[in-house]
């Protein structure tokens, strides 16, 4: 018999999951300011300035969805527990509602962590995409897996919506799908984050080359979120293997360790808790304050300057952006024609 009864599993993972989605909720508003004010920033006023098509981006839709769906997964789970142990008054009922795969409120709150865990993963790979300069053939590998996760993540809640009552979520029809569901979503996840950082890593050695930034922080960011939900993804896989219920335990805490480990990356590089690439005014600091023939053996010839900016993002959440500045610097003298870049 297992020693961790489905009552104490369930009581466990409510407190915990209020706590991962307290944190979450926090972590979210901040992601969701930060990709609001890159938007902003990342707006070109020659077309119109900010609006909000220039925030809607693939991370914001993501970072919305992530928190919608925690959302519907912990108030859920509250109505479970409330309906379990403040409306039914018997222990052998508890049991049997806590243990019904069929049931509604069961179904919706699988649905919804199988969505958190597909946008996850998602997301992941749209980074793996981002850094890997929209390479499709590294791109290729685990978007067959997040198509994998998809079809299995439907199968599962088919099987479970249709097993009979009493039917337990370790039997042959649901288990398979749901160990197929963790075989795919581990696949993603390794893959991705091992090429993501191998990527970073490269770039890293090669600006350090020319005095360039630091990208360190970056990889270590991505690997410790990462890291954080394989090792929550392994722990649920190794105890449902078990047949444990404290793998019911790690499956209502599953949601809030995805969005969790998403949300992370945003928050953290986006307010500056690793490097980023910065632009500076290479021209005002070479040439300085000076006055043109008037204390130096050669005048200054008249010079139209067109800057041309690149900005390149350390994040991998967006692509480099180039435009040319739409004015020009002048300067007394004879004109000679020259530009930078």
């Amino acid at each position: 018999m297992d020693a961790v009864s489905l009552l104490s599993a369930d009581l466990a993972a409510i407190c915990i999951e209020s706590l991962f989605y307290g944190i979450f909720l926090v972590l979210s508003i901040a992601s969701l300011y930060i990709l609001t004010r890159r938007g902003r920033e990342t707006s070109d006023p020659r077309i119109g300035g900010t609006t909000l098509w220039s925030m809607i981006t693939p991370m914001s839709l993501a970072a919305v969805s992530l928190f919608m769906t925690n959302m519907a997964h912990w108030i859920i789970n509250v109505y479970r527990i409330f309906q379990a142990f403040v409306i039914l008054d018997d222990e052998t009922k508890r049991l049997e509602f806590i243990g019904d795969l069929p049931q509604p409120s069961e179904v919706c709150k699988l649905s919804v962590l199988m969505a958190s865990l597909i946008i996850g993963d998602m997301m992941l790979v749209y980074r793996l995409w981002v850094v890997w300069a929209y390479n499709k053939v590294v791109t290729f590998p685990p978007l067959c897996s997040l198509l994998g996760l998809i079809v299995c993540a439907i199968g599962a809640l088919y099987e479970i919506s249709r097993a009979y009552e009493g039917e337990s979520l370790f039997a042959s029809a649901p288990g398979d799908w749901i160990t197929a569901n963790c075989v795919f979503t581990l696949c993603t996840n390794v893959y991705s984050t091992g090429f993501i950082a191998w990527r970073i890593w490269r770039a890293n050695k090669e600006a350090r080359r020319f005095g360039g930034v630091n990208l360190m922080g970056v990889l270590g960011i991505l690997v410790e979120s990462a890291a954080l939900y394989t090792a929550w993804t392994i722990l649920f896989f190794v105890t449902f293997l078990l047949q444990s219920n404290l793998a019911f335990f790690f499956s209502d805490t599953y949601s809030a360790i995805a969005g969790i480990a998403f949300m992370l990356i945003n928050v953290r590089v986006g307010m500056g808790w690793a490097p980023r690439a910065t632009i500076r005014s290479a021209l005002s600091s070479s040439i300085g304050p000076f006055s043109p023939g008037a204390n130096g053996p050669y005048s200054m010839g008249r010079l139209t300057v067109n800057v041309t900016k690149v900005i390149h993002r350390d994040d991998g959440i967006d692509p480099p952006i180039k435009f040319a500045s739409n004015s020009n610097l002048e300067l007394p003298g004879p004109r000679v024609q020259g530009s930078a870049a």
